[in-house]
């Protein structure tokens, strides 16, 4: 006679094997994109180690593979370090079974006995004055950290804002000499977190938050990730 012990394992385990439990295998913070609303991101690294599918690129280190389908590393995301991402729809075409979005937000994916959940938290932007420096998160998952110049004399506000809703690829300041401010994001009035091809680490601007065009180019890929009504954070300490 089968104890009640071991059926509650049994059950447990045939959960763990359906697409539709949320609580097996790891839980990875997923990465969105304002520029490609609807879409799930994460490392490709932490994808394969998860579903334990080999990888392998061409001499030219052009083509990574993903179980039997080949994707070009140029139709992938990076962040700003080289980190290669691929989205939920290309895990899918390469044979990765994904359960629906549950009522939290959690995808299953993966099969039997492997696989993981994905979940998109919430974006969260913090810059600190004192430090020169911008984080984006995503979660708990850090997507972003670059040196920055903010306004010379304390001219940049600190305070509680939301990114947008005003955002421009190439914005020209009304103020100062129609100045080019590629890939702005408004965050409060006329101050804009955009990008600069003079970003000292020390205050420099006439009060918008100076993001570098260089060393994976930040500034675009902030522009492209951060949801409009994300929180900002512009410490002083």
């Amino acid at each position: 006679m089968i104890s009640r012990c071991a059926i509650a394992l049994l059950f447990s385990l045939l959960a763990c094997l359906t697409l539709a439990s949320p609580t097996c295998g790891a839980t990875i913070d997923a990465i969105t994109f304002a520029a490609e609303p609807g879409k799930l991101f994460l490392p490709v690294n932490e994808a394969l180690d998860e579903l334990k599918w080999p990888v392998g690129r061409d001499e030219m280190g052009r083509v990574l593979l993903l179980n039997e389908l080949g994707l070009r590393a140029g139709s992938l995301r990076t962040l700003t370090d080289g980190t290669e991402l691929v989205s939920l729809d290309l895990l899918a075409e390469a044979g990765a079974q994904v359960s629906p979005m549950d009522e939290e937000g959690r995808v299953k994916v993966g099969g039997l006995f492997r696989g993981f959940t994905l979940k998109a938290g919430a974006q969260r932007v913090v810059v600190s004055l004192k430090n020169q420096q911008l984080q984006g998160w995503q979660g708990d998952r850090l997507v972003l950290q670059t040196h920055i110049s903010s306004g010379r004399d304390g001219r940049t506000p600190a305070g509680e804002f939301r990114a947008g809703p005003f955002r421009t690829r190439m914005h020209h300041s009304s103020l100062y000499h129609n100045a080019p401010m590629p890939w702005s994001v408004q965050i409060n009035g006329n101050v804009f977190i955009h990008g600069f091809t003079s970003v000292p680490d020390y205050p420099a601007s006439h009060g918008c938050i100076r993001v570098p065009l260089t060393d994976g180019n930040p500034a675009k890929f902030f522009y492209e990730w951060v949801l409009n009504g994300s929180p900002v954070s512009v410490t002083k300490d």
